[in-house]
């Protein structure tokens, strides 16, 4: 394997089971690290636990996020803060999921939804679609295959798919060969 830099990747999740894992998993291949978030409660693959500046810090993101997203936040919000550091930390948001009138379902939606509000890249696997989309100027457009920035997020549903694992395979592919 040749890596076409010999800088050091970083892969910024939540150490979810599913697509979290995927990217982190996937990396190891290329030397990549991942730092798998978690706050008050260890996900299944978490290294690194927030700080509480960051969990509160995140918490601010999350009700800014929910002025577009419109969601129930309280019971979920030491994993939505957590998802803040996975934004904070990186370049740009490589997520694995579902679209549905022009956002992101689930809790990866609430990551790029925070990513897109700081203005920072964002592309997502359509699962439904089986293709790669980014967002720019206010709205979702396909696109090729992206290529990771040193300090991405590589985040996504828990229940990843074929396609998705073939996805982020694929993004490794590009970025490395």
């Amino acid at each position: 394997m040749k890596n076409k830099k010999k800088e050091v990747y970083v892969n910024h999740s939540g150490g979810a089971v599913g697509a979290d894992y995927e990217w982190g998993r996937q990396g190891e291949k290329y030397g990549v690290v991942s730092r798998h978030y978690w706050y008050d409660k260890r996900t299944t693959y978490g290294n690194v636990e927030i700080s509480e500046a960051d969990f509160e810090e995140g918490k601010q993101h999350v009700v800014k996020a929910n002025q577009v997203l419109h969601r129930r936040l309280e019971k979920y919000m030491n994993l939505l803060a957590r998802n803040w550091c996975q934004v904070k930390y990186s370049e740009a948001v490589f997520a694995i999921g579902h679209l549905k009138h022009g956002k992101v379902k689930g809790g990866t939606g609430w990551a790029v939804q925070m990513a897109i509000d700081e203005g920072k890249l964002v592309w997502l696997f359509d699962q439904g679609l089986e293709q790669w989309i980014h967002y720019e100027n206010g709205g979702w457009v396909g696109c090729d295959v992206p290529v990771l920035t040193h300090n991405f997020a590589g985040i996504g549903s828990r229940k990843i798919e074929d396609s998705g694992i073939k996805a982020i395979s694929e993004v490794y592919k590009k970025t490395f060969f």
